[in-house]
C-alpha cells in the first residue's frame, strides 16, 4: 500500500532563538519527501557562552543525509544569521540557490571566499513570479527590514499555501529598500494560507517600532552637540541607518569615514544592487589625520554589530 503524502516543517537551527537560521520543509510519502531549504545562517558566541568559538552553526546532519532530495536552498534576505553559513556549509549540500539581486550578489560573495562555485546563486524575480523547486512553488514577497529587498516567501504546496514571513518590519518609509505593503500582504492572504511561519526578532514586543525616516532629525542634533569625534556603529548591512547617520553628519557638518570590509562590501553590493540611489560623499580614511577630530563622523562595526 503506497503511502500517504505528507507536508512537514523542520528547523534545524533559528526557532526560539536569534542567529543560525535553518528551516527545512518537505512534501511527499514518509521517507521519500522532497525537500527544500529557507535560510542558512550563522550565530555569534559570546565569550560567556563559548570562549574562543568564532562562529556556531545550524547541524546540517539530517538533510546531507537526504541531500539527493533537496531541491533548493532560498535565502530571504543577506542578514549573516540568514546567509551567513551558505559558502560554509553548501558543499555539504549542493543544491540550487536563490535569492533576489542584493541578497544573490552577498551569497555569491559568500560562496566565492569559501572556494564555491557562485553560479550556483541564482537570482530571482520577486513576487508573482515563482522559482519551482520540486513539489514547492516559491515566491519571493517583499517587505521591509534593516536591509535591502529582505522577503518573505509564499511556498505553494499540493497540501497548500505556507507564508514563511522571515524577519520584517510595518516600516512605510524605510529610506532604502521597499516599504510594507499591507495591501500586498493581504492580497496574498486572501489566496488563502494553511500555515504561517513568522520569523521576525522582537515580534513579540508591545512597543511599535521607528521608522528609519523618522531619525535623521535627532541624529543630526546628537553629532552636532557632540564636542569631538564622533563613532557610529550599526549592523554593516544596514544600508538604510548607514545612509541616515552619513547624511546626518554632513548636515552637522562632518566629514563622513567608513571604516571595514563589511560596510565597504554592503555599499559597494547596494549601489551595484541598484536598491542605494544615493549615499554622502565620504572621506578616505588615510586623507583623515589632516581633518579636526571635532568635524569627523566615522562608521565602523563587525558584519553583525557582534561583541569582541
Amino acid at each position: 500500500m503506497a503511502k500517504p503524502d505528507r507536508l512537514i516543517y523542520l528547523a534545524l537551527g533559528g526557532a526560539g532563538e536569534i542567529g543560525m537560521n535553518a528551516y527545512l520543509y518537505g512534501y511527499g510519502p514518509a521517507g521519500s519527501e522532497r525537500f527544500i531549504l529557507v535560510d542558512l545562517g550563522v550565530t555569534f558566541p559570546t565569550m560567556e557562552n563559548a570562549p574562543g568559538v568564532d562562529l556556531i552553526m545550524a547541524d546540517i546532519a539530517w538533510i546531507q543525509a537526504r541531500a539527493d532530495r533537496l531541491d533548493g536552498i532560498f535565502i530571504t534576505h543577506a542578514h549573516e544569521d540568514h546567509v551567513g553559513a551558505l559558502g560554509l556549509l553548501h558543499a555539504r549540500l549542493k543544491a540550487p540557490v536563490y535569492a533576489r539581486r542584493f541578497t544573490a550578489a552577498i551569497a555569491q560573495n559568500k560562496m566565492e571566499r569559501a572556494g564555491q562555485d557562485p553560479s550556483l546563486v541564482r537570482q530571482a524575480a520577486v513576487w508573482p513570479q515563482r522559482v519551482q523547486a520540486g513539489p514547492f512553488s516559491v515566491g519571493f514577497v517583499p517587505v521591509a527590514h534593516s536591509i535591502p529587498e529582505c522577503s518573505s516567501l509564499l511556498i505553494e504546496t499540493p497540501a497548500g499555501r505556507i507564508l514563511h514571513t522571515a524577519d520584517f518590519k510595518t516600516d512605510v518609509d524605510p529610506v532604502v529598500g521597499e516599504a510594507f505593503d499591507a495591501e500586498l500582504f493581504r492580497s496574498v492572504g486572501d489566496l488563502g494560507i494553511r500555515a504561517m511561519t513568522c520569523d521576525s526578532t522582537n515580534v513579540f514586543s508591545p512597543q511599535p517600532g521607528r521608522s528609519e525616516s523618522g531619525l535623521g532629525g535627532p541624529l543630526q542634533e546628537l553629532i552636532a552637540s557632540a564636542e569631538g569625534m564622533v563613532v557610529a556603529t550599526t549592523f554593516a548591512s544596514n544600508v538604510a541607518r548607514l545612509k541616515t547617520l552619513a547624511e546626518a553628519g554632513r548636515a552637522a557638518g562632518r566629514e563622513v569615514i567608513v571604516l571595514g570590509r563589511a560596510m565597504n562590501t554592503m555599499l559597494k553590493t547596494a549601489r551595484t544592487a541598484e536598491v542605494l540611489k544615493s549615499f554622502p560623499p565620504t572621506l578616505d580614511p588615510l586623507d583623515a589625520e589632516s581633518v579636526p577630530r571635532h568635524r569627523l563622523l566615522v562608521l565602523a562595526t563587525g558584519s553583525q554589530g557582534e561583541r569582541r
